[in-house]
């Protein structure tokens, strides 16, 4: 946890920052009266590029979208990183707290290396020998495609997508895009020498299955569900408070809540280290 000391938010150390966050791969900073411009500034402060979330329905509080709050339901979430069904998995994900629920509502990370560490022998065997493969179980509207990709037209997405390893679409007549990508179902953490259990089929809207079209089983799921609350932290939320997370190496989820007034917004982003 980073707490306020002589030192305002917008002047701490971007160096010193980043070596405590690549070590830890979660900080707090706490203490600070962070509005929601200096979450923006600070997200800003570590970040290349700022991504859009596919989904335009949740409430935004920033005035080109790119700071949504997380509260349009109330029911606890699983363990998953943001984003990992996407080529464009962003790097970064953030939480700031405008109010906190008046009871429960924390919101949960699991540290994907430890994770990975306590699998059953078996279950990381079939992780390390078989990929992923994703699909969205809906096509990728063009006004969800600039959400995403950052452009909805046609030679630019396809100049984009040459970039992008094991990526297969195409487009349907109304220029829909259907797409499906390949990747390691226990990738690499940044900044760590290790593999990290850091990805979506424990909560996630996206279809998986093993790149070979088999089905990951149960049990497997299970274990890496047990294997994830093994090393699970509740983050305890105060207003004003920031979170930055490694969404390549930490997943993060959420406990249920019932008050409505509960108000925790969430920004993605590439590192700029």
């Amino acid at each position: 946890m980073i707490e306020s000391a002589d030192l305002p938010l917008a002047e701490l150390p971007h160096s010193e920052i980043a070596e405590l966050f690549k070590q830890h791969g979660t900080l707090m900073f706490r203490g600070f009266g962070a509005t929601a411009d200096d979450f923006r500034a600070l997200v800003q402060k570590f970040s290349t590029k700022l991504f859009f979330h596919q989904n335009p329905n949740r409430e935004t509080i920033s005035d080109d979208g790119a700071v949504l709050l997380v509260d349009a339901h109330r029911n606890p979430i699983p363990a998953h990183s943001e984003m990992s069904y996407c080529p464009l998995h962003p790097g970064l994900q953030w939480f700031y707290c405008v109010r906190p629920a008046d009871e429960d509502g924390e919101t949960t990370v699991y540290d994907g290396v430890e994770a990975y560490k306590r699998l059953a022998p078996e279950t990381r065997e079939l992780f390390d020998k078989l990929r992923l493969t994703w699909r969205l179980p809906f096509p990728t509207a063009p006004e969800h495609q600039e959400r995403v990709f950052g452009t909805a037209d046609r030679a630019e997405l396809e100049a984009l997508f040459a970039t992008f390893d094991d990526f297969e679409y195409d487009f349907d007549e109304a220029g829909n895009l259907n797409w499906k990508w390949t990747v390691s179902a226990v990738p690499q953490a940044p900044y760590v020498d290790a593999p990290t259990l850091c990805n979506s089929y424990l909560g996630s809207g996206a279809l998986v299955s093993f790149e070979d079209g088999s089905s990951i089983p149960q049990h497997c799921r299970w274990d890496a569900l047990d294997a994830t609350e093994e090393v699970r932290v509740d983050l305890q939320w105060e207003s004003g408070d920031i979170v930055m997370i490694d969404n390549k190496r930490v997943m993060h989820g959420r406990r249920g809540f019932e008050d409505p007034d509960r108000k925790v917004a969430a920004m993605l982003s590439t590192p700029n280290f």
